[in-house]
């Protein structure tokens, strides 16, 4: 986790962990992001800030409206929408501020509406979705694989899989020719 906010700790970026370390008696576990190959959180993304490439799920911050439906979607508990404060917008000159002031004497509500206007300015914020994004543009791949001391966080490719199914096939095949070479129990009557 620390390694992973180290990495998004940058101008720009939002200063959050992606994934989440669960610790129960006996095990630790991190939650992170699966990157399904048929994402829930993408299809419940209304504007298109998910979105999915052959490779992973990724993130358009800029399209976020903090609907927090890809929260509700995403199976792992791995997504989750982070909420900042934005600085205030600046005040308005005083040359402006007495244009708006002219307009708004003939009309009462318009003060009540540039007020609100104001405490809104005030109080901006910005809604972020944050997951797991690979460290993608990082070097060496992700900060937590690299960070982990036991090993036990990996990037999965396809020459890992292929790897992978190719000593499973080997496998077999050594269980296969051993069981070929065994002498069976001439006592048993297969028609039985």
């Amino acid at each position: 986790m620390a390694a992973c906010l180290m990495r998004h700790d940058a101008p720009g970026d939002v200063a959050v962990p992606r994934l989440t370390l669960v610790t129960t008696r006996t095990i630790s576990a991190p939650v992170g992001c699966h990157h399904c190959a048929e994402a829930p959180c993408v299809d419940a993304c209304p504007t298109g800030c998910l979105f999915s490439d052959d490779e992973h799920v990724g993130v358009h911050p800029e399209k976020c409206i903090g609907c927090r439906n890809c929260v509700l979607a995403c199976p792992y508990g791995a997504v989750e929408i982070v909420t900042e404060k934005l600085p205030p917008e600046p005040e308005p000159t005083p040359e402006e501020a007495a244009a708006a002031d002219a307009a708004a004497k003939d009309d009462k509500s318009a003060k009540g509406a540039r007020a609100r206007a104001r405490a809104k300015k005030r109080k901006r914020t910005r809604s972020t979705v944050v997951k797991c994004d690979l460290c993608t543009g990082c070097a060496g791949g992700p900060a937590c694989a690299k960070a982990c001391p036991t090993d036990a966080l990996r990037l999965i490719d396809a020459d890992f899989m292929e790897r992978a199914r190719q000593s499973k096939r080997k496998a077999a095949a050594r269980a296969t020719a051993s069981f070929a070479s065994m002498k069976l129990n001439a006592s048993l009557d297969e028609g039985e």
